[in-house]
């Protein structure tokens, strides 16, 4: 019988893609999570299964005894020493095969020319694959030293039942919509600056802003509408309400909500450095790509939307829901039940 167990770091709105796998293996499956910094409302009730809450994600080793029948085991991350030590134990006990999940993406840095190493002098011992959102961490797991054969994409995307398609984009408002961390890692600074000085010389569409940091202040302006954290179904409400998304990150590892934002039909305005960039956006067709971030840059992408062609519109909106159902529920199932099938997992 195969016996999961699923550990999910900060856990996730995404994390409700677990439902078909629910659905699967019952009370067989054990979830386990930390919290994250907001919790969204009704969690639980919208999986429909019980999380097993760990302070600390190393609390996995204290506690080993209550799982330590699980003989299939996907985790996030590998900086958590405790559960290194829980791979091997299950590893030696059951025979049990251990994915990784990660999120970064290949930036050719010099701390991953090193990771490179260390990955396969000490990490690769303890897991059998690996668990990805898109190409980047393909390209990521593959460079460090994981068989491109037992690297497995999806491991984020948007939950189908709360990010969906409920109002024919050409019926929206003239909306730009950011959702996220305000901070300079974010560009908001520069998300800010162009939307001003698009609004001075002539531009008449809105930007919608929910989030909250350090940045928050400076969210203010013409046209500008402000309105702080927002739990997930309100999120896709407002996606629902208007046509482009924004997320224009210095850096950022995949970039949920981007997917999120084109289950929910809206073009994308994003950067090459957003992981899910290169997954989600088909420059020019249901989006905007940037090569660089830079105020004139994007003041561009505010004009292109501001006069484009109706149809242009409505087909960007049927590609982003197209792609996004690539990152359901049913993918992520899809995905899960490949690495059981591929690595043979039995007692």
């Amino acid at each position: 019988m195969i016996r999961p167990i699923i550990f999910w770091e900060g856990f996730p709105v995404c994390g409700l893609l677990l439902k078909q796998v629910i659905k699967q293996f019952k009370c067989n499956l054990i979830i386990v999570a930390t919290k994250p910094s907001v919790l969204f409302k009704n969690l639980e009730e919208l999986l429909g299964h019980k999380i097993i809450w760990l302070d600390d994600a190393n609390d996995i080793w204290d506690r080993k005894g209550e799982f330590s029948d699980r003989n299939f085991v996907i985790h996030t991350g590998w900086t958590h020493k405790g559960w290194l030590k829980y791979d091997l134990f299950v590893k030696e006990r059951n025979n049990a095969k251990v994915i990784v999940v990660v999120d970064n993406h290949f930036k050719k840095s010099l701390r991953q020319f090193f990771g490179a190493f260390y990955f396969r002098l000490v990490l690769k011992k303890y897991f059998d694959g690996a668990f990805v959102p898109g190409r980047e961490g393909q390209k990521l797991m593959s460079f460090l030293g994981m068989e491109r054969k037992n690297i497995y994409i999806g491991s984020y995307g948007a939950y189908e039942e709360i990010f969906n398609d409920s109002l024919c984009i050409t019926k929206r408002d003239n909306e730009f919509l950011y959702v996220g961390q305000l901070n300079k890692r974010k560009s908001i600074d520069v998300l800010i600056e162009a939307f001003d000085l698009y609004r001075k010389n002539g531009g008449t569409w809105n930007l919608r802003i929910l989030g909250s940091g350090e940045l928050q202040d400076k969210c203010i302006g013409e046209g500008v509408i402000f309105e702080g954290f927002t739990q997930p179904h309100k999120v896709a409400s407002k996606m629902n309400n208007s046509k482009v998304f924004l997320l224009i990150s210095r850096e950022d590892h995949w970039g949920t909500v981007a997917c999120e934002a084109a289950a929910c039909g809206m073009h994308l305005i994003t950067t090459k450095t957003v992981g899910a960039t290169i997954d989600i956006v088909r420059n020019n067709i249901n989006g905007v790509v940037l090569n660089d971030i830079k105020i004139d840059c994007l003041v561009d992408s505010f004009n292109y939307y501001e006069q484009l062609d109706e149809k242009i519109l409505l087909n960007g909106s049927k590609v982003s829901k197209g792609i996004a159902k690539g990152y359901d529920s049913n993918s992520y199932y899809a995905a899960v039940m490949k690495m059981i099938y591929d690595f043979e997992v039995k007692i």
